[in-house]
């Protein structure tokens, strides 16, 4: 099993390097690559008329497809497919009615041209896989690093920090709201960086510790440094204003 998994990640890896090579080729003239969600919306309620984008952004594509196309709540591989086959018929004859992205993001845009018969199957295929795991990638990449809780009760002493245990579910609308919109945002990433150790849990197949229960998803829990005593529980989504208050808050609640 952990050979066929080893094979299936580098055959994706060969694909996302493909991918990367033919979006650079053929979609980059007109799509940029990443731009934080908060600046490509307030572009938008400003009518383009801040970043003079020609099209959505890469990551804007990428959320689009996870969100919309497939059932997020099957198996991954599954959506991967229908990814496939919603883009190879999308690039082929791309109508505005098809797009995966809410119309107040792309009114100001031209229309898209046809690629049909520009790429081919496996083309289309490496194409596909690096959109659907951009968006992810660049999530990882601009959020504060995420640990096992274990990892995190030893960092939380070693480096006196609040352990803050996210509450999620894959296909939970708000947790992945938060993650494209707020902790990705750099104030964010560095406030957590700075003071907290990030555990992100699946409160469906994974148990809170310290005999928490889960209080729905996005929810957060918050551990003092000593790993023992809980500074607080709750849920909801907030923007970035009101989750840096939130983290100042528990801050103040630590000492």
């Amino acid at each position: 099993m952990k050979k066929l998994m080893l094979w299936i990640g580098g055959v994706l890896s060969l694909f996302a390097s493909e991918g990367a090579e033919l979006f650079d080729t053929h979609c980059a003239s007109c799509h940029s690559y990443y731009i934080p969600m908060s600046k490509v919306i307030e572009n938008a309620e400003q009518n383009n008329t801040i970043l003079h984008l020609k099209a959505p952004t890469l990551n804007q594509l990428s959320f689009g497809v996870r969100l919309n196309v497939g059932d997020r709540k099957a198996d991954e591989e599954s959506q991967r497919m229908e990814v496939e086959e919603f883009i190879a018929t999308y690039i082929a004859s791309p109508e505005r009615e098809k797009s995966v992205i809410p119309q107040e993001l792309t009114h100001f845009y031209q229309d898209m041209p046809s690629m049909q018969d520009l790429l081919d199957e496996d083309q289309i295929e490496a194409l596909s896989t690096y959109i659907f795991d951009y968006g992810e990638d660049m999530i990882q990449k601009h959020s504060a690093k995420i640990h096992t809780y274990e990892e995190a009760v030893k960092l939380a002493k070693e480096q006196n920090k609040i352990i803050m245990i996210r509450g999620v579910l894959p296909f939970c609308k708000w947790c992945i709201k938060m993650d494209r919109e707020v902790m990705v945002e750099p104030e964010v990433r560095d406030a957590l960086d700075k003071g907290f150790v990030v555990v992100k849990t699946n409160v469906v197949t994974e148990k809170l510790p310290l005999g928490m229960k889960s209080l729905g998803t996005p929810s957060f829990y918050f551990i003092n440094s000593d790993g023992v005593t809980i500074i607080d529980q709750l849920n909801g989504y907030g923007n970035k204003k009101e989750f840096l208050e939130l983290l100042k808050g528990i801050q103040s609640k630590a000492k």
